[in-house]
């Protein structure tokens, strides 16, 4: 199965997942007019990176106000079930992202340069928070659609963080559209470390599998859902195992998006 999940995302992200993955919120040419949009979704667990940090259902509001080629994001996430079925609900994530889309002189290539700021506020944990940099480039125009990511986390990890995913859109009708895809994320030592306690050289550490759809209700409103697969490299599977009780996980869910 393994070799399977491997040969499809090579072949053929999160996170997300941006349904999950709040990683990098890419944004257009820059437009001159002040954009805002809001959505909230509803999971049956909080995935990132491999990592399943809730097997339980979460909420994850999110707020984007964009100007230009600027862009400033929140997101947030709040345990509806805690994790291993615990009582432990409450909101422990607020993350901030300040994106920059770069203008170029092609429509075949999009660069988004960025920050995230990672903040656990109900994790009982000092000194949690911490902060990334990124650097994301989008090939557009092609029959799949390749994004290549690279983050550095500059404060508690002290690591590097890489993503290579390829997406397909598929237009069914003027209101409903779908999309399937894959990524393979790659962990350097510092990074695996800190999160799954295992250091070394540069590894694969993820590899995830998803299908969307999105309908639009109206011109401001639409609705979306998401099934996806995520599996641990084997390399750092007991690690998240002892870490995160499994090193993988079929999750879902779906979200409504506003346009103001």
């Amino acid at each position: 199965m393994k070799k399977f999940l491997f040969a499809f995302t090579v072949g053929i992200t999160a996170a997300v997942a941006m349904a999950q993955n709040q990683d990098v919120v890419l944004v257009e040419q820059p437009q001159s007019d002040v954009s805002v949009s809001a959505d909230v979704g509803l999971y049956s667990a909080y995935v990132w990176r491999g990592q399943v940090l809730n097997d339980g259902p979460v909420a994850q509001p999110s707020l984007t106000v964009g100007k230009g080629g600027f862009s400033f994001n929140l997101w947030g996430n709040y345990n509806i079930d805690g994790k291993d079925g615990n009582d432990n609900t409450d909101f422990n994530e607020a993350d901030y992202t300040f994106d920059y889309a770069i203008p170029l002189n092609t429509e075949m290539l999009g660069l988004n340069v960025g920050v995230i700021h990672y903040t656990f506020p109900g994790s009982g944990i000092e000194n949690d928070d911490t902060t990334e940099l990124y650097l994301s480039t989008t090939f557009n125009e092609l029959i799949l659609t390749p994004v290549i990511s690279i983050y550095y986390d500059t404060d508690a990890a002290e690591g590097w963080y890489g993503s290579f995913a390829l997406s397909q859109d598929i237009e069914l009708s003027d209101a409903l559209s779908m999309e399937v895809g894959g990524s393979i994320g790659v962990g350097e030592g510092n990074y695996n470390e800190y999160y799954f306690g295992r250091g070394g050289g540069a590894a694969v550490n993820d590899y995830n599998i998803h299908t969307s759809a999105t309908y639009a209700l109206s011109e401001n409103l639409s609705v979306g859902a998401i099934l996806a697969y995520t599996i641990v490299d084997g390399g750092l599977s007991d690690e998240a195992e002892k870490n995160y009780a499994t090193d993988n996980t079929i999750w879902g869910g779906v979200n409504l998006s506003y346009n103001f």
